[in-house]
């Protein structure tokens, strides 16, 4: 795990601050998912630095929400920190002699896990609108690979995030009764998404949607640069 999240972390940099190019293709038709939503574009602004792009600005916004979730705080303390490695396991003394002692100081911003959410839930807006923008040419609507990609990667994203125990608690977690009316339309979706495949596979969500945002990122740049072609239909309308 500290392997693939140390991997992942350098080839985001790497393409934040190195091969920032071929980020979407069809004139911004399909967008990667690293640097969705592309603010920059929708934005309309063309005078700014040539380092800057729009993952820049808005990615520290998902990396928030992933860094604080209780499964990835558990996965790097145990990777990287070591602490605990399992219950039975003692802490190396390493740990012992820096003084690392749980979520203190600098640790004590996974406290705005709750927050990061509420961003987490407007990023899966833009998610899914460029799912739908991915579809439409013109007054044409197609299916292309990329959409198919895309839509793979919002949804997974969606999964991950509503099996999160901050949005279980948001929807319902955080009422004392759940007696009829909104309260106890809450209580049944609290109780839908605390199900086996959704909340208790959180760490699974957490895997599998992380790994597409990196290739549906793949897919967009090599299509973008010419290495593979773009493959779509046409779904309603002319070409």
């Amino acid at each position: 795990m500290a392997f693939a999240l140390g991997l992942l972390m350098v080839y985001t940099a790497w393409r934040l601050f190195v091969m920032d190019g071929d980020i979407h293709y069809g004139d911004h038709r399909v967008v990667s998912p690293i640097f969705s939503p592309d603010v920059l574009y929708y934005s309309g602004l063309t005078d700014y630095p040539g380092w800057l792009n729009s993952a820049i600005l808005i990615l520290w916004l998902p990396f928030g929400f992933r860094g604080t979730c209780y499964y990835m705080r558990r996965v790097y303390y145990r990777s990287f920190l070591a602490s605990p490695v399992a219950c039975w396991v003692d802490e190396p003394d390493i740990n012992k002699k820096i003084g690392y002692a749980g979520e203190k100081r600098l640790f004590i911003f996974n406290n705005l896990h709750r927050y990061f959410l509420y961003a987490a839930l407007a990023i899966l807006l833009f998610k899914w609108w460029d799912v739908v923008h991915s579809m439409r040419i013109t007054e044409s609507f197609i299916l292309d690979v990329g959409t198919i990609v895309l839509a793979t990667e919002s949804f997974l994203l969606t999964m991950y995030v509503t099996s999160c125990h901050a949005f279980r608690h948001l929807v319902g977690g955080m009422l004392d009764r759940w007696d009829g009316g909104v309260a106890g339309f809450r209580g049944r979706l609290h109780s839908f998404v605390t199900k086996p495949w959704i909340n208790r596979s959180h760490g699974f969500w957490f895997w599998t949607s992380l790994g597409f945002v990196f290739i549906g990122d793949l897919f967009v740049m090599s299509v973008a640069n010419g290495t593979i072609p773009e493959a779509s239909i046409v779904l309603l309308g002319g070409v």
